[in-house]
């Protein structure tokens, strides 16, 4: 099964507005999709996905993306919640990758959460 990364991120998550810049990485790190806005760096994308494994040291150290630091609030085994100033990102672990969204410019983070949630939970019912 051959799937169009890039068309969940720009149709599902970017797309529904809900939703400043996505990705899609797999456990390894590596980026499967990615909005053309999201600048994730290889070593960044390879953090979120140590992170999981020590969900602890990111409520210390924190997530970067784009260069610029966000506080991690909340990290369990489904997703890690983080801030900065207006801004924020979720990340939800799924079967076999993380979606990683971020909110910006006035978009709610409540929604941002719920609309990443949906695709979390729909690559969940296809085994990915």
């Amino acid at each position: 099964l051959q799937m169009a990364w890039v068309d969940f991120v720009n149709n599902n998550l970017v797309g529904s507005g809900n939703v400043s810049k996505a990705a899609i990485i797999g456990f390894d790190g590596s980026v499967w999709g990615k909005s053309d806005n999201f600048k994730i760096g290889g070593e960044e994308a390879a953090a979120v996905a140590r992170g999981f494994a020590n969900k602890d040291g990111l409520l210390g150290s924190g997530l970067k993306f784009e260069g610029e630091k966000y506080f991690v609030l909340q990290a369990d085994d489904d997703r890690v919640i983080g801030k900065k100033g207006g801004s924020g990102f979720f990340v939800y672990k799924t079967l076999q990758c993380f979606i990683i969204s971020i909110y910006e410019g006035g978009v709610q983070p409540e929604k941002c959460s719920t609309t990443t949630g949906a695709l979390a939970d729909y690559f969940k019912s296809i085994q990915y």
